[in-house]
């Protein structure tokens, strides 16, 4: 075959595949704006896990092979974004597992405990825990904005059954106390400490996270009710017995720079 007509047969192929690509371009389904916002949200997510907050709405673009412009269609800063990655990672879907699973008295505090922490820990992933390190690192504040939804909806719900077991006084008598609210932290934080060791540290974890969340668990509950008794009667020092004041809910405004 002439070079001439090689060149001829290039082109031909080359002119068939570009026609190929347009047609199955145009085959690809629509986004809706839901879809759109839902798919912005979640590179955004992953941007600022990997890259932080200083990344910007350029390099956002960039991932998603679009104009930066659209970007602003639906969010008309990078505030309102960072503010929705919040609400999408931290916030959906959790509150209505907490609130409705841990009031549930059918179960034993044990059984609703495990249950609650075990899906918190499967969908603890890296984007989740790194973007939550990175937050309090850059002043975000995520930590205090949640605050308060985890004492109502997690410590509050937890306390109210040991003091029940330990016949305390309940909320309406008594107001929940410092070393109470620092009881319940601390095995919420051992779960979320087991995430950061794993994608944040990058340790290796037991494989098994269903067991480890049973251990910290049974562990917490074995001294609990006697701790809280030593709470109430003073025992534990005048610091932990004083009442606790609930943590400010505070936007996800962008964090003052000195």
């Amino acid at each position: 075959m002439s070079s001439t007509k090689q060149s001829a047969a290039v082109e031909t192929e080359s002119a068939l595949a570009a026609i190929e690509h347009d047609q199955g371009r145009r085959r690809a389904p629509r986004l809706s704006a839901e879809e759109r916002r839902r798919m912005i949200i979640d590179e955004a997510a992953q941007l600022f896990s990997e890259k932080g907050f200083e990344a910007t709405t350029r390099d956002l673009a960039e991932r998603l092979g679009v104009r930066q412009a659209l970007l602003y269609k639906y969010f008309p800063a990078k505030e309102a974004l960072i503010a929705a990655v919040f609400e999408s990672v931290f916030d959906r879907g959790w509150r209505k597992q907490s609130s409705t699973l841990l009031s549930d008295r059918t179960q034993t505090l044990e059984d609703r405990l495990i249950t609650f922490y075990r899906r918190t820990a499967q969908a603890t992933d890296s984007v989740r825990i790194r973007l939550f390190v990175r937050a309090a690192l850059d002043g975000w504040p995520v930590a205090k904005r949640r605050g308060a939804a985890l004492t109502g909806l997690i410590f509050e719900p937890l306390i109210g059954e040991l003091r029940k077991q330990a016949g305390l006084a309940p909320f309406r008598e008594k107001a929940m106390m410092r070393g109470e609210r620092e009881l319940a932290m601390m095995l919420h934080a051992a779960i979320v400490f087991f995430g950061i060791r794993e994608h944040v540290y990058r340790m290796p974890m037991p494989a098994d996270r269903e067991a480890v969340v049973r251990l910290y668990i049974r562990t917490f509950l074995a001294g609990a009710a006697e701790t809280l008794k030593d709470i109430h009667a003073g025992r534990a020092g005048a610091s932990l017995a004083v009442p606790q004041l609930a943590p400010p809910v505070t936007s996800a405004g962008r964090p003052r720079r000195s």
